[in-house]
């Protein structure tokens, strides 16, 4: 088996904006966080049999919301506090549990690298045909300079050096044994195992594989992303009738009131606009092509299974939400009260950060259809990210 090993257990503060508290893995302004990017890269790769990722255990919640959808991924790993720990804990979890096989291989890649290059992948791998462990690696090109304590600068010959990148490349039984008996402070894996005795080759690298330091990266890889994808928009509407019930569902959330809404469904209209609004983006028609309201099946079904129909469409092409705007256009119930509430769960169903999603409401002051006696609407609308795919 080969399996990938992901360490995002850093806390990347130095490329964090300014006010933000969250990793740089689980950041990113173009929409796709690096980690997400990453994973969905590495989970596409027929050649890898499984994914495993250390993280901090304060951004499990940040974890779950981006790793949705990576159907390779195992259980996640809280990191120590060092590379090597952390590093050290991924590869124990391996083992516990899918064993030592002796053909098995592991690629142990930093989060904060999160464009790699499949054909450097498959070279670091092959040559395990010859070595205990390799790793991708690329030339200095600028000139190097030496600062001493005399305030004077020395020159360095480039040539002597090399810039070290992942993923590097392991037997995994053989590394995993050589971190449990060397118990010395080292920077990455190589080192570790170039200390304990293994044999490592270097593999030619790539640009491409560049790590995400200072928050003038971040920003250089989101320019990346947002060449690579393509921004779409949708736009969903919804409306239903007042009818005797004594409560309504608005955003998955049950508010108690003196009627109910007819519909099929449990007429939860902003549920039905959302999924509208993602169907329109991706040209994948609207909610009655999919489920017919003729269809007796769904007589008061939840309309998260609406939703997921939807988001089944957006994963199909690996694409993000980005932004989501609701109107919510009604005279009562007041919608403030359930704001907060109708956020946090539209956050849970479509996997996505409560800063995408906004919320408003719109009376018509008792004018027109949509008033007091009559009912309830929502329009959304939404904006996707989408990788762009080769013709």
């Amino acid at each position: 088996m080969i399996h990938f090993l992901v360490l995002a257990g850093g806390e990347g503060k130095r490329a964090q904006s300014e006010g933000s508290n969250i990793p740089k893995q689980f950041n990113g302004t173009s929409g796709v966080s690096p980690l997400r990017y990453l994973l969905r890269f590495v989970n596409n790769l027929n050649f890898i049999d499984t994914i495993t990722v250390v993280i901090p255990k304060k951004n499990i919640q940040d974890f779950m919301k981006i790793s949705k959808n990576i159907n390779k991924l195992r259980r996640f790993v809280i990191g120590g506090d060092s590379r090597q720990s952390s590093s050290y804990k991924g590869l124990e979890n391996i083992v516990f549990e899918f064993g030592e096989n002796e053909d098995d291989c592991v690629l142990i890649h930093d989060a904060a690298r999160p464009i790699i290059e499949e054909n450097i992948i498959k070279n670091c791998i092959e040559g395990l045909n010859k070595n205990d462990g390799t790793f991708p690696a690329i030339n200095v090109d600028d000139t190097i300079k030496k600062f001493s304590n005399e305030n004077k600068f020395e020159e360095v010959n480039r040539e002597e050096f090399f810039l070290v990148q992942t993923p590097q490349v392991f037997k995994l039984r053989k590394i995993y044994k050589a971190h449990i008996e060397n118990k010395k402070k080292f920077t990455d894996d190589v080192s570790l195992a170039l200390a304990s005795g293994l044999n490592i080759q270097k593999m030619d690298g790539s640009k491409s594989h560049f790590k995400i330091t200072n928050y003038e990266d971040l920003i250089f890889y989101d320019k990346i992303i947002k060449g690579t994808h393509l921004n779409k928009n949708g736009i969903g509407f919804d409306i239903h009738v007042f009818t005797e019930g004594n409560f309504i569902k608005l955003g998955g959330v049950k508010i108690k009131s003196n009627f109910g809404l007819k519909a099929n469904s449990d007429g939860d209209v902003v549920i039905h606009s959302i999924t509208d609004a993602i169907l329109g983006a991706l040209e994948k028609n609207d909610i009655g092509f999919h489920f017919s309201p003729d269809n007796k099946d769904y007589k008061d079904v939840d309309s998260k299974i609406f939703l997921d129909k939807a988001l089944n469409y957006l994963n199909e092409v690996d694409g993000e939400i980005i932004n989501l705007d609701t109107n919510i256009i009604c005279d009562i119930p007041k919608i403030d009260p359930f704001r907060k509430d109708i956020k946090k769960n539209l956050s849970k169903l479509l996997g996505v950060d409560e800063n995408k999603i906004n919320i408003k409401a719109s009376s018509t002051e008792n004018q027109g259809f949509v008033n007091s006696q009559n009912g309830v609407a929502a329009q959304t609308i939404v904006s996707l990210q989408v990788p762009k795919r080769g013709k």
